[in-house]
């Protein structure tokens, strides 16, 4: 009975002398993150995970595939951030892990695109629009990661029309049935109204978001004869996806209840038709409070994907030169 209650005490402080170990290498850790120093926080990351292999230390794997994210190992932080999230059952960590992983998956778009491997792009880009779903369905309040499947939903509308170009150009696909079964995702606008969408080849008056930016038609339209169009482009504002073509989507500006959509200043004008949104004499493409928090994206991204864009879409190519310049403004404070 001696014997035992020695065992146990011993395997007791072991775990302790454990868990200790692994907290002080993750803070000598955070500390060579903080300076820059990644791919040395990263071995010490490493080295707190293989204290104890029996058990997947959130906060180790986490810090680990940021570190690796900021070395732009961007396959890398994909797989550490997939197996946290199979390990984890806690709503609020599974959103930061997802969010991380949909940019770390959407990181790897560039260079897919620039090889001409389009179908892998899509693939990765589809795969990033999955995980900021996920992240929004453990954290609905998280406006980065609704700004982010806005803009990756774009990304792949673009993505799939220059391969549907591609396609055409070298073998005039008529019969293809896979071109034409691309068609018809062309027609879903990137994922809008997940649901229904079989039907919207002339039966557009059913929808209830044309634009599948959360705010219903109805709402959009206005009360009188002739829809309203805020921005003057020719485009009414329920099939447009930034109604005042400020550069911040309709989807962002809606607040978190898009049937009710938001009026920071209460003069009677929702956000996403009011150019200065909360009334500080700043427009709202000028103002940080108003600018959604975006993941950073290189110049060389920002070029590559521009390139892509503007074979297909100008307007769209002026709104991500927009994302461009302020994301050289904004501070983001997510993990990245």
């Amino acid at each position: 009975m001696k014997y035992l209650s020695i065992v146990i005490l011993f395997v007791s402080f072991s775990i302790i002398s454990f868990a200790q170990n692994e907290k002080k290498i993750i803070r000598e850790g955070n500390e060579k993150y903080n300076s820059k120093k990644y791919s040395v926080s990263e071995e010490l990351y490493q080295k707190a995970i293989n204290i104890n292999t029996e058990t997947v230390s959130f906060e180790a794997n986490f810090n680990y595939g940021d570190a690796l994210y900021k070395q732009e190992k961007f396959e890398q932080a994909e797989k550490t951030f997939l197996k946290l999230a199979e390990n984890n059952t806690n709503k609020k960590k599974l959103g930061k892990i997802y969010y991380n992983l949909g940019n770390s998956q959407l990181k790897q778009i560039v260079p897919l695109a620039k090889e001409k491997k389009l179908e892998d792009a899509i693939k990765k880009t589809k795969n990033s629009i999955e995980s900021y779903k996920k992240s929004l369905r453990n954290n609905p309040k998280d406006r980065e990661a609704k700004y982010n499947l806005v803009y990756a939903k774009e990304i792949l509308k673009q993505l799939e029309k220059e391969k549907e170009n591609g396609d055409k150009g070298d073998k005039g696909d008529k019969g293809d049935k896979g071109d034409k079964g691309d068609k018809g995702d062309e027609g879903d606008k990137g994922d809008e109204g997940d649901k229904g969408d079989k039907g919207d080849k002339g039966d557009k008056e059913k929808k209830s978001d044309s634009d599948g930016d959360g705010i219903p038609d109805k709402k959009e339209q206005g009360d009188g004869q002739k829809p309203i169009d805020t921005d003057k482009d020719g485009k009414p504002d329920y099939k447009d996806k930034d109604s005042d073509n400020d550069g911040i989507p309709d989807s962002y500006e809606a607040g978190e209840n898009p049937n009710e959509p938001k009026d920071t200043d209460k003069d009677g004008l929702p956000d996403y038709r009011d150019l200065d949104s909360d009334n500080d004499g700043i427009k709202d493409n000028e103002d940080p409070d108003a600018l959604p928090k975006v993941m950073k994206i290189s110049d060389k991204e920002a070029e590559m994907l521009l390139k892509l864009i503007e074979r297909s879409d100008k307007k769209t190519s002026d709104k991500v030169r927009k994302i461009k310049a302020k994301t050289k403004k904004q501070k983001v404070d997510k993990d990245w």
